[in-house]
């Protein structure tokens, strides 16, 4: 009988799955203080750009757009990582799956999080029709909603 032999990064792709979203307690924490152009979730520390970007685009472009945004004179914004536009799912609402205090369409959003085995072609994303999250292709288009603060690491 011949054993089967296991690739390294499956096993590294199962590890990851495990622990960002099994382990995780990615969903909304709130409460939320709400200003003329962010929101900060109290529970997490982290401020978003309260209304997300009018235009769709691509991962990339998404990565750029936060980047040079500048907001209240606050330069540092960046696309959030998936575990922290997974903290603003609401799962006791629907379309939008989030809380009114940040408004959001039920439309998919781009995190920075690209998917561990196909980094250069694909990334995670959330659909906030109803919270969940799934990885597609980074030419896709999506909304983009940057934030800042907490940690910067995917």
């Amino acid at each position: 009988m011949q054993k089967k032999s296991v690739r390294y990064d499956e096993i590294i792709s199962l590890v990851f799955l495990f622990f960002a979203f099994l382990c995780s307690s990615a969903q909304a924490i709130g409460p939320y203080s709400v200003g003329n152009s962010t929101v900060i979730d109290q529970g997490t520390g982290l401020e978003w750009q309260k209304n997300d970007t009018a235009a769709i685009d691509t991962w990339e472009n998404g990565l750029a757009y936060c980047e040079q945004l500048s907001l209240n004179s606050k330069t540092d914004w960046r696309l959030p990582n998936i575990r922290e536009l997974k903290s603003l799912v609401d799962y006791n609402k629907y379309y939008p799956a989030v809380d009114p205090a940040i408004p959001c369409r039920s439309t998919s959003y781009w995190s920075s999080t690209s998917v561990i085995n196909n980094p250069s072609t694909k990334a995670w994303s959330v659909f906030f029709g109803n919270g969940d999250d799934i990885w597609k292709s980074k030419t896709e288009k999506f909304a983009v909603r940057c934030v800042r603060g907490g940690l910067s690491g995917d």
